[in-house]
């Protein structure tokens, strides 16, 4: 919206001030003032220049969320570096990914100036989030989550800026709960593997050593996509994956089972290159999907491997720090989230119960 300016001189009722006035409308569309004491009307009249030329210079000073939007993505959004095997800047996921955060929350802020934007906006701006439509129904908190944290960032970048003095994320109760995020505790049964592996024919077969070595070694999809060959060493019964390549950007060993041995030893066969990826299908979210739905399992996510893993190797029997490590978790409290109780392993425990007390 194009500013508009009007100045105006007036005097008190006994004569002895005078007052330059400007009042204008600012980018946002809000009406503004700015006021100045004068001792006589030609100083009021030069103040009205005075004031004019703030208006101008606060218009240039002040950002727009469409302005920081801009420099965020031109500075932050790109694919990640590292140093050292340290991330020191970027994304290590797929930056179309974050560029859709982006997208929404340019599209609700639009070009109102960051100073102007409050809790309540940003209250309201998460509401907006929770009731947009998805094929599934109620948005999740998680997603949410995504959402609001990716606007909080670039509202941390603008403090840095000094653009803007605080965040308005602070000016509120946290608007980000990830206690209220659904945790999810699906694992596949073996009964549902033998089923999954059997619907790996055909043009599914690439995804049965996929399945087979995320459900072996805990490994997240990244870390599966991003496996070379010469991360493995079958001789050894070891898996090194790279900390350029995992969440937590610490280098960790994974060990082979024998199952796992042989079915790398196959798929090894036809791909000679040492450096080459060990997986070159790419994307397999399509063809997993396609393998659930013949199997007829349902409300199985492929991150739901990674809790079968490491649950498996609870129990049996390895300890709790050395599955952390396989896994490659640092907080107790993120491993807990993937400890899941099955019927048979609560039927185990009655047993072991019953063998201690005889």
């Amino acid at each position: 919206m194009k500013r508009s300016f009007e100045g105006s001189i007036y005097k008190t009722k006994d004569g002895s001030r005078w007052f330059a006035r400007l009042r204008y409308t600012d980018k946002s569309g809000t009406q503004r003032e700015k006021k100045r004491t004068c001792i006589s009307h030609a100083k009021a009249k030069a103040e009205i220049k005075n004031l004019k030329a703030e208006v101008a210079d606060d218009a240039r000073e002040r950002k727009t969320y469409r302005e920081l939007d801009a420099f965020f993505r031109k500075q932050y959004v790109h694919a990640a570096k590292f140093v050292g095997g340290k991330l020191v800047s970027g994304f290590r996921q797929d930056t179309a990914t974050v560029e859709r955060y982006l997208d929404r929350a340019l599209e609700h802020f639009a070009d109102t100036p960051i100073d102007a934007i409050t809790y309540a906006d940003v209250r309201e701006y998460k509401r907006r989030i929770e009731n947009l439509p998805t094929k599934s129904g109620a948005r999740s908190v998680s997603d949410t989550n995504h959402h609001l944290k990716r606007v909080r960032r670039l509202f941390n970048i603008a403090v840095e800026q000094s653009w803007l003095s605080v965040n308005p994320f602070e000016k509120g109760g946290s608007l980000i709960v990830e206690s209220f995020e659904v945790e999810r505790t699906r694992i596949l049964t073996a009964d549902e593997e033998t089923k999954m592996l059997a619907a790996c024919d055909k043009w599914r077969q690439h995804l049965k050593p996929i399945i087979i070595l995320a459900i072996e070694t805990a490994m997240r999809r990244g870390e599966i996509q991003s496996l070379l060959w010469s991360n493995i060493d079958l001789t050894g019964r070891l898996i090194r994956i790279a900390a350029s390549n995992t969440k937590t950007l610490k280098t960790r060993l994974v060990p082979i089972s024998q199952r796992l041995k042989e079915t790398l030893a196959q798929l090894r066969q036809h791909q000679l290159r040492p450096n080459s990826r060990v997986f070159q299908s790419g994307d397999f979210k399509k063809a997993f999907a396609g393998a659930c739905s013949d199997a007829e399992i349902t409300d199985l996510h492929f991150h739901d491997l990674r809790h079968t893993a490491i649950t498996r190797m609870l129990e049996k029997g390895i300890s709790p720090p050395l599955v952390m490590k396989i896994s490659g978790h640092t907080q107790q409290r993120t491993f807990m989230r993937y400890v899941n109780q099955t019927e048979q392993s609560i039927m185990e425990i009655a047993l072991k119960l019953d063998r201690a007390a005889a």
